[in-house]
Formats: C-alpha cells, sequence, structure tokens
C-alpha cells in the first residue's frame, strides 16, 4: 500500500474511533469492500472500504462513527465522494449521511454504504446488556386467591428496558404466595411475605406482598336445632364463625341475621372478632312450626339457614278429630285414616306442627306425614289393638313440655268367630231324659279370644236339647237348656258354628232314674229245694240299672232273708225264700218310696 493512502486510512480510523461510544453494542458480523469503478471529482474509484470495526458494548442509543473510504486503482485516496448511507433494518439501525450509526433496538441489520456503483457491506447484531431492574411497587396488597403480575423491567446500561427479558420471581413464604410455571405471582392465604426478581447477571428486586383473607364460607357452631314456646326467646344465641379459603377466621366481616319466616334478631348485623365470630339472639315469631333464619356474608354465595322449632301454646291451640266416632275391627286398621285438625283460638289452620301418635291399649299408629299440612291437617293409620271394646289413644302436638296430649278412643269391634267355647255348664251331674239343672252357656270367639255376638250355633252331635236357632247374644253369649239321653252314662254334647268351623265340646253324668220296673229271678229248676236263691233287678224306664234302692220283701208262708236289701251298681240284689211246700203264697218286693213292685210265685213240685 503506498505510504500517502496508508497515513490517511489511518488518520480517519483515529478520527472515528475516537467517536464510539463506550458503551456500544455494535458487533462486526460481516464487513466487505467493493471494487468497481466510480468517478469523483474527475477521479476514478476503484474501492470503497468501511471502517472502523466496533468494539462490543450494549445499550439502545449506543453510537458509532463510520467511515467510508474510496480509493483508486493505486489505492490513493478519492478526494470529493459523497457516500450514501442506509440500513436494511431501521428499527434496529440508524444512520445518517454522515456515517453516525445509532442502536434503535436489539436485533441483527446491515448498514450500506454506497458511492455511485461501488457498495459496502456490515451486518451488525445489537444485544442489550442487563445493568439495572427495576419494581415498580415495593409493597403490593392483595386478597387469597388472586393472580399478581407485577410491574418489573430490565433496564441496559443506558436505562432503556430489554424487551422480552422476564426477571423470575421466588416467594419467601409459599405458604403465603406462590410462583406458578408462567411465572405468575398467586396469593395462596392471608399473611406476608418477600418475593424476589431476579434477572440475569446478579440483578435483584424486592417486593412486599400483603395477602388479605377473604370470606369464603360460614360455619354455624351454635342456636340449630332449638325449641322453645312460640312468640318466645330461644334460650341459646346464634353463633357463626366466618373463615377464609385457607380456613383461617377473618375479623371485621359484616355478618346479616335475616328471619325469613318472622319474629326478630338481635343484632340484626354484627361485624366478625378476631376468631371470626358473630353471634345475635333469635326470637320466634308466635305462629307454632319450624322456623328459619338465614346467615349471609356478603360475597359469600352459600348463606347457612337455621332452624327452630316453635312449639304450639295451650291458650292459642286447638286440637280436634276430623271424625267423632272412630270404629274398627280389632287387629286391623281403621279403615280411613285419622285425621287431627291443629288450629288456633281464632280457628286459623296451624301448618307445620310435628304430631306424634301413641296407642295405649297395645295397638300402634303409622304416621302419614309428621307434621300438620297447609290446612293444619296432620293423618295416620291407627291399628288396633286385640282386645274389643274401647281403645284409646294419644295424640300430641308440638312439645309435650308445653300443651298435653289430646285423648282420643275409637270402639274396636270383634272380628269373625273362629272358635267356639263353652263357658259354664260342662260335667253337671244329671238323670237320664231329664234337663240339667243349670244351663248350658257357649261363647263364640274371634281369633284374638273376644266374644262374638250374632253367631249362629248348630248341634254337631249329642241329645239333648234342640241348637237350631240358638244365636250370641250382644255378649257373646249363648245359654242353652240340655235335656240328657236315655243312656246312664257320660253324655257329650258338640256345638258347632253354623259354617262347621269350629266346635265345642259339653260333658254331663247321666245317672239313672227313678225305678219304673223291678224283676224277680229264681232258679231255673226248684225242684225239692227249700231255700230258693232270688235275685232282684231293679231298672228306669230307659231301661238303665238303678243302684242304692232299698227294696222290701215279704211273703204269705215261710220266709225271705234278708228281708231288705238295697240294690247294687248293677241294681240288684240276691235274697233266699224259705217256703213251705204245700203253701202257694208268691214272695211280693216293693221299692221304698215308689209303687214299683214284683212278685215271685213258687211253681208248682
Amino acid at each position: 500500500m503506498p505510504k500517502l493512502r496508508r497515513e490517511w486510512l489511518l488518520g480517519v480510523l483515529r478520527l472515528v474511533g475516537g467517536s464510539i461510544s463506550a458503551g456500544a453494542a455494535l458487533v462486526s458480523i460481516l464487513s466487505y469492500t467493493t471494487s468497481s469503478h466510480a468517478t469523483a471529482g474527475g477521479a476514478r474509484a476503484h474501492r470503497l472500504a468501511l471502517a472502523p470495526s466496533p468494539d462490543s458494548a450494549g445499550a439502545i442509543g449506543d453510537t458509532v462513527q463510520l467511515a467510508a473510504l474510496a480509493t483508486d486503482e493505486r489505492g490513493a485516496a478519492v478526494p470529493g465522494t459523497q457516500p450514501v448511507w442506509t440500513t436494511t433494518d431501521p428499527a434496529v439501525l440508524t444512520v445518517d449521511q454522515a456515517g453516525t450509526v445509532v442502536a434503535a433496538g436489539s436485533g441483527s441489520a446491515v448498514v450500506v454504504v454506497r458511492v455511485g456503483e461501488l457498495e459496502a457491506r456490515r451486518r451488525v447484531v445489537v444485544r442489550q446488556r442487563p445493568s439495572a431492574l427495576v419494581v415498580a411497587d415495593t409493597m403490593a396488597r392483595v386478597h387469597e386467591g388472586e393472580r399478581l403480575d407485577p410491574v418489573v423491567r430490565v433496564l441496559d446500561p443506558r436505562g432503556r428496558p430489554i424487551a422480552g427479558l422476564k426477571p423470575a420471581w421466588t416467594s419467601g413464604d409459599p405458604a403465603v404466595a406462590t410462583v406458578d410455571s408462567t411465572g405468575t405471582i398467586i396469593a395462596v392465604s392471608s399473611g406476608e411475605t418477600q418475593l424476589t426478581a431476579t434477572a440475569p447477571g446478579g440483578l435483584q428486586g424486592a417486593l412486599s406482598l400483603v395477602v388479605l383473607p377473604v370470606p369464603s364460607s360460614i360455619t354455624v357452631l351454635a342456636g340449630e336445632g332449638q325449641r322453645a314456646p312460640a312468640g318466645s326467646r330461644l334460650g341459646s344465641p346464634l353463633a357463626a364463625q366466618v373463615v377464609s379459603r385457607s380456613g383461617r377466621p377473618v375479623a371485621g366481616v359484616v355478618v346479616r341475621f335475616e328471619p325469613l319466616t318472622g319474629g326478630s334478631v338481635e343484632p340484626a348485623v354484627d361485624t366478625t372478632d378476631a376468631q371470626g365470630m358473630a353471634q345475635a339472639v333469635w326470637t320466634l315469631a308466635d305462629v307454632p312450626g319450624r322456623q328459619r333464619i338465614t346467615v349471609a356474608v356478603e360475597g359469600v354465595a352459600a348463606a347457612p339457614v337455621l332452624t327452630a322449632e316453635a312449639d304450639p301454646v295451650p291458650g292459642n291451640t286447638r286440637v280436634n278429630l276430623a271424625e267423632a266416632e272412630l270404629v274398627g275391627t280389632v287387629g286391623d286398621t281403621i279403615p280411613s285414616p285419622v285425621v287431627a285438625r291443629l288450629t288456633d283460638s281464632l280457628g286459623r289452620a296451624l301448618a307445620d306442627v310435628p304430631v306424634t301418635w301413641t296407642a295405649a291399649d297395645g295397638g300402634s299408629f303409622t304416621a302419614l306425614a309428621p307434621r300438620t299440612d297447609s290446612l293444619g291437617e296432620a293423618r295416620a293409620l291407627w291399628r288396633l289393638g286385640r282386645r274389643a271394646g274401647r281403645q284409646r289413644a294419644r295424640i300430641q302436638a308440638g312439645n309435650p313440655r308445653s300443651l298435653p296430649p289430646v285423648a282420643v278412643s275409637a270402639s274396636a269391634r270383634p272380628g269373625p268367630a273362629v272358635a267356639v267355647a263353652v263357658a259354664e255348664g260342662s260335667g253337671q251331674l244329671g238323670a237320664v231324659g231329664k234337663p240339667l239343672k243349670a244351663a248350658i252357656v257357649i261363647r263364640a270367639l274371634d281369633r284374638y279370644g273376644n266374644p262374638v255376638p250374632e253367631v249362629p250355633l248348630v248341634r254337631a252331635s249329642g241329645s239333648g236339647a234342640a241348637l237350631d236357632g240358638a244365636v250370641t247374644d250382644s255378649s257373646g253369649k249363648a245359654r242353652l237348656r240340655w235335656t240328657l239321653g236315655g243312656e246312664a252314662d257320660a253324655q257329650r254334647l258338640v256345638i258347632r258354628l253354623r259354617d262347621d268351623t269350629a266346635s265345642a265340646v259339653v260333658t254331663a253324668r247321666a245317672a239313672a232314674g227313678e225305678p219304673t220296673s223291678l224283676t224277680l229271678v229264681g232258679p231255673g229248676r226248684w225242684g225239692g229245694l227249700t231255700q230258693l236263691p232270688v235275685t232282684l233287678s231293679l231298672t228306669d224306664a230307659y231301661g238303665n240299672p238303678v243302684s242304692g234302692r232299698v227294696v222290701m220283701l215279704r211273703t204269705g208262708s215261710g220266709s225271705v232273708k234278708p228281708a231288705r236289701v238295697t240294690t247294687d251298681g248293677e241294681g240288684r240284689a240276691q235274697v233266699r225264700w224259705a217256703a213251705a211246700a204245700k203253701v202257694r203264697s208268691p214272695l211280693v218286693a216293693s221299692v221304698t218310696g215308689t209303687k214299683v213292685s214284683a212278685t215271685l210265685s213258687r211253681p208248682r213240685p
């Protein structure tokens, strides 16, 4: 290179180099010199070169002064040239016609200089170097569950923000706030913590975060399910606690107690204490039944509802049955439900009052609903007990401590007769063919043993009284007279229901009747006997032997021993007759106290 050209170029480089900013971030990626021919002031330019090559630095606004050198074929500078400067991306680099290049934004672009037909290019990359980290606010206050994206900037040495460089946040207490995968801060639970933002180059910034509790739910801690007479104050105050999403008590929250069914509450509005508690005293409306009150907090969707039971009071409650007379069959359910109607003293229906039913005589109730309906009516099915007659029950409206039960009764009819039984008269002793002294009493019974009236009875077997047409009376009994049969022995009378489903047996002992026949029987062949054996046989009108009767004997000649005998169990007795051989007087026997007698003559020899 000629000495003149070399000295000129070094001078230009010294001149331009002094103009480069100390914080420049212009890095030469590509530079080249073109060779051609251009004319300037009569001289012919053969080459075009750019100088200098910038040193490394980085900030928006950094500048560098470039110089374009046009030389002829011998390397001598061509004076009087007028370079034209441009860039391929003005958003990254700007250049004026004096060759001053300014960094406008991050990225890369090409600086182009032209002299006539000659062109030189240089590619330049602008990289901002993090120099400072600035957090917009030093403190933030958010509520639980909220998301936070604080304003934070990373600046280059000239204080220009570096686009696309997002610091990473970390939480000092993840129980208070956490950072998700996108770098967004999420408030978890109430408390305080410090958030730290970190950028490349060891840059850091801090943000103090206060997370405020948010009322999330209301929990009733006391006062639910109480009962008191209508119109009176409940014994225990209502207590509710407001907690945050993390389950911590929230203080200073306004809680409203709002009765839904009348009555009053004091105070109607309360503010939660440090434990998140609010309290109120509830006075019930004067209408009995279930009453309700809500506990509401603004911003909390679910408002719990408390229920209290307002018991009816005696002075303003009437309990009556829809049907005055209740009738049914023992062991069965009364055909129609029992209806109890509740009203106040003015006749207005009392709805939603609890009603309980209690059977006192072995029956049972099945309530069709636990409370009165909109008409003030409660219904139940009454299954009667097994005892016929009047059966009792109690209807309790509300609390028995404030309102006494109402007594009701039903008429329990016996069921169909399924059995007959002997009530009286069995086992008597009588005479054959004669009525027994005491009447026979027969009862018709249902399946539970209750007497059944108006039941027809018939005789199944046995002698005596005609039972056809016998019907039990109102007490379920039929009285009959039994005339015994002619057999002196144990006798049975079977009585049954007309439909032949059941029967009963009456027994009696029949003794022989009054003697009506006396027979004397001697030996079959008398021969020369002087002592004749004679057998007496005493019977009644039915031929039954008559025992225990005294028979007197006499004869006109001879003798008879014994002359007085008593019949045995077979109605018999024996004597010996000593008759004179030549005398024909008969043996005469007679039953004492009767006209019954008999004679026996000695046969001729």
